[in-house]
């Protein structure tokens, strides 16, 4: 038994991105999940493979390790942290922006930039503060920001001195807000034109924070030729808004 090649094997990593998106509807937890079980997984060199002692099949055993190591990378990230049942009962999309708002401490305006390129949400920014009203009236003790505000409030807190966490908020940070839901719908559209390593590497680095480095290594890249990688996915973007003659960039 090679726990190297097990833990490298297409049907593992298919099996650990099923678990981590089956308990993170957000992608971003599920992409970090996925690194989290993987490292662990990888750690003390794959001890937790060479514990398998033959009891069950492998395949059995493994299910299990994976379960409860994104157990553990809920517990380590949220501890004990529930989504309000009002904002539960709004659907996918509510949780998506509570998590972001509440949890990763993202002003709603920044939300609102993430749900639309990710597409959990469709609409402008108007309507979007309509549909988040009771989110906003939801208790969250982890982010003081995170209160309930009349439209000019929100309006303030938009532009509160937050350094943008990648190209992607900057790219739409430049546009004006009339222009921000059409350069989002284009950033989503390039995306999804992506390979399918390309979009991996995406929402490893600009999704969940991860180091470049990192994400190569998930996804079998040395960290150079990552850079070299997403360099190339950025000016697709930029390409991608210019011909649609969104030129703030």
């Amino acid at each position: 038994m090679d726990p190297k090649a097990i833990v490298a094997d297409e049907k593992t990593l298919k099996r650990i991105e099923s678990v981590c998106r089956r308990r993170f509807p957000d992608g971003n937890d599920a992409d970090e999940c996925y690194v989290f079980v993987i490292d662990r997984l990888q750690a003390d060199d794959y001890s937790r493979i060479r514990q398998f002692k033959g009891k069950s099949s492998i395949q059995t055993y493994l299910y299990a390790v994976i379960n409860a190591l994104a157990a553990d990378y809920k517990r380590k990230k949220y501890g004990r942290k529930r989504i309000p049942k009002a904002v539960a009962q709004l659907g996918e999309w509510a949780e998506v922006i509570y998590r972001l708002v509440c949890w990763r401490k993202y002003s709603f305006a920044e939300a609102y930039d993430i749900v639309l390129v990710e597409g959990h949400f469709q609409g402008t920014y108007e309507r979007f503060l309509e549909k988040t009203d009771p989110i906003r009236q939801a208790p969250c003790p982890e982010n003081p920001r995170f209160i309930a505000v009349d439209d000019s409030q929100m309006q303030a807190l938009s532009h509160m001195d937050v350094p943008p966490s990648n190209p992607l908020e900057e790219l739409l940070q430049k546009t004006d807000g009339k222009r921000r839901a059409k350069a989002a719908s284009i950033i989503r559209d390039a995306t999804e034109r992506l390979s399918d390593e390309e979009q991996l590497l995406v929402r490893l680095v600009y999704g969940s924070d991860q180091s470049v480095r990192a994400a190569a290594r998930v996804i079998g890249l040395k960290a150079g030729a990552a850079r070299r990688l997403l360099k190339r996915v950025l000016l697709k973007y930029r390409e991608n808004l210019l011909a649609e003659g969104i030129r703030e960039i």
